[in-house]
């Protein structure tokens, strides 16, 4: 223990490079990703807008598949089976412009007609799926800045900069639920700008300790995103909500660690060490938690797959950026003051 204790000393500043050499390759993928598709991520029919037909069958996927695709070329089928892995029901997702071809492509290879009786329908406007995804993403950004918000109020001293904070993401908040998306894209741009700098300024100048918490949520936001979109997972609604959840995932141990360090009674080793523990049987606790649902819900392809997988692979980089990133600013941040 006297060996590493020894070795991290020497070396807590340049093991950032870790996490640094991630979030960098995150940034590079997702600018490729958005260059290449137009968004940030796979949208599923949810968030495009499409006819979703669920039918209740046992003819194999891949001869549906097979036969749809010489008359459909995007669509997605997915297979609904219990416990035992016998499949109970057949998923299939095309966008709205092919809602009449896939019905009657589906009872030619069905051989009867759908009725209510047999399959279930369900279909989204292209139009209101855009806006949904565009209120859950602004609620995405607003909830992030409260929490940056709270989290500076906490471990910030001078009630002058608390109140300007307060008032500007009150402002801050005006402008994403009025204007943002929804106006010249190069004005929206230029005043969102504005209020990161501005807030970005104020927080180091302020209270690193709640920068560092502040990059470390949003790090593991980014790298979760750049994972999901290399596996080629289709973002539903439930899995926006996810990241809404993934924010408070991030932030806790970030804050059990900062608390820990500057009001320690002990070394700042022993401080870190300490949280350490806690920190990490926190998140593996949830870690094992979550993983255990998402077996045992995996074969019924349902939402909670989606949002199960995206809070296990957050937390996973929870671990990276907390216990390194964090870890190494505010013990730098530390041993300076």
């Amino acid at each position: 223990m006297k060996n590493f204790e020894n070795w991290y000393n020497k070396n807590y500043k340049k093991i950032l490079i870790i996490p640094a050499i991630v979030l960098t390759l995150s940034i590079l993928y997702l600018a490729f990703f958005y260059i290449q598709t137009g968004d940030m991520i796979n949208k599923d029919v949810s968030l495009t807008g499409g006819t979703s037909i669920t039918i209740l069958t046992q003819i194999s996927a891949q001869d549906l598949e097979d036969h749809l695709s010489q008359e459909i070329q995007d669509f997605e089928i997915k297979t609904i089976s219990d416990n035992s892995g016998a499949q109970l029901e057949l998923i299939i997702t095309a966008k709205d412009q092919h809602a009449e071809t896939l019905k009657a492509s589906l009872e030619e290879f069905l051989e009867y007609k759908l009725t209510s009786e047999n399959s279930s329908t369900e279909t989204t406007s292209a139009s209101l799926s855009q806006d949904f995804y565009k209120q859950l993403i602004v609620a995405i950004i607003l909830a992030f800045f409260w929490m940056a918000a709270v989290v500076f109020l906490i471990f910030s001293k001078g009630n002058k900069v608390k109140i300007q904070v307060v008032i500007l993401n009150i402002l801050f908040g005006f402008f994403l639920g009025n204007f943002f998306l929804k106006t010249n894209p190069i004005i929206s741009g230029i005043v969102f700008i504005a209020f990161i700098s501005y807030f970005i300024r104020t927080y180091i100048k302020k209270s690193v300790p709640a920068f560092a918490i502040m990059l470390c949520a949003f790090t593991s936001i980014l790298m979760t995103l750049a994972v999901i979109d290399i596996v080629g997972m289709q973002m539903s609604t439930a899995g926006i909500v996810a990241f809404l959840m993934l924010i408070g995932y991030s932030v806790d141990t970030d804050i059990l660690l900062t608390t820990r360090l500057l009001k320690r009674k002990e070394s700042v080793n022993k401080a870190l060490f300490s949280a350490f523990k806690t920190g990490t049987t926190m998140t593996i606790t949830s870690i094992i938690a979550i993983t255990t649902a998402l077996i045992a819900v995996y074969s019924f392809e349902s939402v909670l797959n989606q949002i199960f997988t995206i809070l296990l692979i957050g937390l996973g980089f929870d671990l990276l950026n907390t216990w390194i990133t964090n870890a190494s600013i505010i013990k730098w941040y530390v041993q300076k003051k």
